[in-house]
């Protein structure tokens, strides 16, 4: 996808930015959502820059797939992005601990209940 100019393929690219995209080995090929396996692909002619229909292909493991309009698919990813590094990392964004809501406080409780039960700690 070196070439690939159109709306899709510039909706794969900002993807390819997210933390849930992260870990595809192939940069170039297709994007391989880490917590699902859902494929996503860009649809149109990739190299035509007047190519503005923006759809994506999302091929779920099993073969099913369906087309999305790549904004909405963006939209929902990034909110996805957000909740992962905000419950995550909450630190890294200097949020008070007064401040977290209830969801970071309890990842951050399952995280340290997890990784010690399982010998799961970083040395």
């Amino acid at each position: 996808m070196t070439r690939a100019v159109n709306l899709s393929a510039r909706y794969i690219h900002a993807l390819r930015q997210l933390p849930q995209f992260h870990f595809v080995l192939d940069q170039s090929g297709p994007l391989t959502h880490m917590l699902t396996g859902v494929r996503v692909l860009p649809l149109g002619d990739l190299t035509n820059e007047e190519d503005d229909s923006g759809f994506l292909q999302v091929v779920f493991p099993g073969g099913h797939s369906i087309e999305v309009h790549g904004f909405a698919y963006l939209e929902c990813m990034a909110k996805e992005a957000a909740e992962i590094e905000i419950t995550t990392k909450p630190g890294d964004f200097s949020i008070p601990e007064k401040k977290q809501p209830m969801v970071q406080w309890r990842a951050t409780d399952l995280i340290r209940h997890l990784t010690g039960k399982h010998g799961l700690e970083s040395e």
